[in-house]
């Protein structure tokens, strides 16, 4: 079923491409956020892998309207042999589409990108620290549960509200895999709903040439690593956030010689999905707004209409996931503390760490390379990299390839947008952050800066290059014409221009360890992994394997408190998905019978394990249950306000705790 899938999102590209006659490159990134919407829906009710049954019913539909356009004449002709003939000459104009579709550039390096990244990132494991915490954790849950888990069965607890966007295409890259579950697969994935979003960038790519093909393909996966380094290390969502909000605004701009319903369509489903790949995807469909109204000012009415029209689209799509999250009590920790920060409750300003916080920042924010290392040529500092932005804008104008109008625009736009950013950002470092001590050194600061900020720095640069790829005629006329300039140069020269910015300002060493150095840890990493799951951990693993998931089911794991091992429960809950696990620390010397009654009830569990926890373990476990041991699950019961363990002779799955 998996080719059915895959041919069933090819089909749906060139169906969308013919209906509104389009480019494949331009409808390519719309097909993804169609796919993602339905794997949406199909999540709620945990179905996804209906994916493949609504994919072949697709494709029969497309294949039967193939052969509607390419039917016989409905008129009586002189013999079966002739009307066969008209009926083939009616498909000519279709094949000789398909031919000229097929044949863009931009198509050959969307295949070199995808193709090649799934193929060279299949050995990825997972070793960034967020991606064990919930971005690959969360993704192995759907991929167990065919969708969202049940009430209280998040894989994640502490991350429970975190939008699914990105976790949806790896599901669907991983359904690919015959073999199962693939981590490599999962990275495709996240690759793929990366680089995407990119493709109408190449729509005025003309050169055939295999190099050029491949210098695009390679300068399209080092690009973002001038502003954002750790996607070449994780599947953090914030440069897939990047990627779209830089679509969406070059969506804006580009209305000229598209029809008016494939111009409102892609905007509004590229900020359905935006809202769909992180919770701060708001603030950045709420910039893409502004950023709408500004553009088309001159229509005002038209505007608002098409505006309010845009943004329905999000509200319904991420207002769902709110009301889903409210119902099911799924939420992130750093949730609860923005909201105590923006009512106040907690300091945005603590007096320890402001004056080291604040000097930490404006250390990184003027000196710190954006990309965390140095290039053998260019390394942009946040402020470097803004006003970079500011100075092309200042560029665009004056060789007016910008009217002064759009200049206006984006000069007032970008470095408000920047700067807006750049003060929430600080300001989340004072509040929310402020107890993380890693962000006391630059380097640390500036590795939240470039992650959080990719979808202004990068967003702006691909709007700043769609725009002089879409307007090449004005860079450089006189020479672009010349016929002393190679033909490469008169037909591609700002492609080699935006290629040649990459070359000098890219990560290359993090590039090159995204897609190959990695194998060189492979090993070190599984070592680290199996030094992670302790002897009492791994006994656990082994007794919770056994438990039906069916919808999802949470399992609460009592451990020594005097014993710190939160590093460690991170790979083992990892280790653990789908069943979400909630840690809490047991002592019996200093905690009694309601400490131990409120953490069971308050875990929301259906099960709970004991660690071999030191001292008077039976007296303080008396009050749920007689012989209560360690190395033992117990199903939790609850009965009027009172909390009984016993140990399941059967193991059903969940219902909500």
């Amino acid at each position: 079923m998996a080719a059915v899938s895959v041919l069933a999102f090819l089909a749906l590209v060139l169906l969308l491409a013919y209906i509104w006659k389009e480019e494949a490159v331009d409808v390519l990134p719309v097909a993804a956020c169609i796919l993602i919407l339905v794997l949406y829906i199909l999540a709620f009710a945990r179905r996804l892998s209906d994916i493949d049954r609504i994919g072949g019913l697709f494709l029969l539909a497309v294949t039967a309207y193939a052969g509607y356009r390419c039917r016989r004449p409905q008129t009586v002709g002189d013999g079966g042999a002739a009307m066969r003939g008209e009926g083939a000459k009616a498909c000519v104009p279709i094949g000789e589409w398909l031919k000229k579709t097929l044949g863009h550039p931009g198509v050959a390096v969307a295949l070199l990108v995808f193709a090649g990244t799934a193929l060279l990132v299949q050995g990825r494991l997972t070793v960034w620290w967020d991606d064990v915490n919930f971005w690959a954790a969360d993704v192995k849950a759907i991929y167990a549960l065919d969708g969202f888990a049940a009430k209280y069965a998040n894989a994640a607890p502490e991350f429970g509200d975190y939008p699914p966007g990105s976790q949806l295409l790896k599901w669907w890259f991983l359904h690919l895999n015959p073999g199962g579950f693939s981590e490599g697969m999962m990275f495709a994935g996240y690759y793929f709903g990366v680089f995407v979003f990119w493709m109408p960038f190449f729509r005025r790519l003309k050169g055939r040439n295999p190099l050029l093909l491949v210098l695009a393909a390679v300068c399209l996966w080092a690009f973002p690593s001038v502003a954002e380094a750790f996607y070449c290390q994780g599947m953090c969502a914030d440069l897939m956030m990047a990627s779209l909000f830089g679509a969406f605004l070059a969506a804006v701009a580009d209305e000229k010689g598209h029809r008016k319903s494939f111009y409102r369509i892609r905007l509004a489903l590229y900020l359905a999905v935006l809202v769909l790949v992180k919770s701060v995807g708001f603030v950045w469909a709420a910039f893409g707004l502004v950023f709408f109204l500004a553009w088309k000012w001159k229509e005002k009415g038209q505007a608002w209409r098409e505006m309010l029209a845009v943004a329905a689209a999000p509200a319904i799509t991420g207002g769902g996931w709110l009301v889903f999250c409210l119902s099911m009590r799924r939420v992130a920790k750093l949730t609860g503390a923005a909201l105590m920060a923006a009512t106040g409750k907690l300091p945005i300003l603590l007096p320890g760490t402001r004056g080291k916080l604040a000097a930490a920042y404006l250390e990184a924010f003027a000196f710190w390379p954006l990309h965390r290392g140095k290039t053998w040529a260019v390394d942009f500092s946040p402020l470097a990299m803004l006003v970079w932005i500011c100075f092309l804008v200042f560029l665009y104008t004056r060789r007016e390839i910008l009217t002064k109008r759009e200049g206006r625009i984006l000069g007032i736009f970008l470095p408000v947008c920047g700067l807006m950013f750049y003060g929430i950002n600080l300001a989340a470092h004072l509040s929310i952050f402020a107890a993380e001590t890693q962000y006391l050194e630059p380097f640390a600061m500036v590795s939240s800066i470039e992650r959080y900020g990719a979808p202004f720095t990068v967003g702006a640069l691909y709007l700043l290059a769609w725009i002089l790829t879409e307007r090449k005629e004005s860079v450089c006329p006189a020479f672009l014409r010349d016929r002393k300039a190679g033909r490469l140069w008169r037909r591609d020269g700002v492609y080699l221009v935006c290629f040649a910015f990459v070359v000098c300002a890219a990560n290359w060493p993090e590039v090159y360890d995204g897609l190959w150095g990695y194998r060189a840890q492979r090993e070190s990493v599984l070592a680290e992994r199996r030094e992670m799951i302790t002897a009492e951990s791994a006994v656990f693993l082994d007794k919770i394997s056994v438990l039906d998931i069916r919808d999802g089911i949470r399992v609460l794991y009592l451990q020594d408190k005097k014993v710190s091992q939160w590093v460690k429960n991170a790979y083992v809950a990892y280790a653990a998905s789908p069943v979400s696990v909630v840690f809490g620390g047991v002592d019996c010397e200093t905690m009694n019978g309601m400490e131990v009654w409120e953490a069971m009830d308050g875990s929301h569990a259906q099960y709970v394990y004991l660690d071999a926890i030191p001292g008077n373990m039976a007296k303080l476990f008396a009050p749920f249950g007689d012989d209560v041991e360690s190395h033992t699950l117990y199903r939790i019961l609850r009965e009027n306000g009172q909390i009984r363990l016993e140990v399941p002779t059967s193991l059903p799955g969940s219902g909500s705790g």
